[in-house]
């Protein structure tokens, strides 16, 4: 213990002989100005004024509050079974509704089978309404306002097969690969 009290001694005792800390100021930014304009007694030069410096700033931030919009209803029903009922509905016209069914997943993972539709009113002042389904086959929205998707399978017209326009091709015959004749020799 002692010999920790006189290390501390001599710690701050050294501590005490540093040399003062160097302070350091930020050099003064350089100034510039325009080069001198020689004159030349022979032939006279016009004198132009330096150009002026740009100024340059941020653009104003836009001055805007954001309207809180108002949930006039929201009801939210597990049950037991883990089928769910979820709706909202908010002032500005959005309505939401959805149910689902557990159903079975990949493996041990527990999966839903959704059905559901919501409704909002576009920038347009009309008012659109999607229907959904999901489940094996994926999200599967519906509406009218929703491009539906060309048909990618076309029906192919009857043509009578007869055995002098058809004939089956012969089986492909396999070999396999020879061998190789290569011997390594050992010395």
């Amino acid at each position: 213990m002692k010999l920790f009290i006189v290390a501390a001694v001599l710690a701050v005792a050294a501590a005490d002989r540093l040399p003062a800390p160097r302070s350091y100021s930020v050099p003064a930014p350089p100034s510039y100005s325009a080069p001198a304009q020689p004159s030349y007694s022979a032939l006279a030069q016009p004198s132009y004024p330096a150009p002026a410096q740009p100024s340059y700033s941020a653009p104003a931030a836009p001055k805007y509050s954001p309207k809180v919009i108002e949930i006039l209803s929201q009801e939210f029903d597990l049950r037991d079974d883990q089928s769910y009922d979820s709706s909202f509905q908010t002032e500005n016209g959005i309505y939401a509704s959805e149910s689902g069914q557990a159903v079975a997943g990949y493996g041990d993972e527990q999966s839903y089978a959704v059905q559901g539709q919501y409704s909002y009113t576009g920038d347009d002042g009309v008012s659109y309404t999607v229907t959904y389904v999901v489940d094996a086959n994926g999200f599967q929205p519906q509406g009218d306002h929703l491009p539906t998707p060309v048909p990618t399978e076309y029906p192919t017209p009857e043509v009578p097969a007869t055995q002098a326009s058809y004939q089956a091709a012969p089986a492909p015959s396999y070999q396999a690969a020879p061998a190789p004749q290569y011997q390594p020799t050992y010395q």
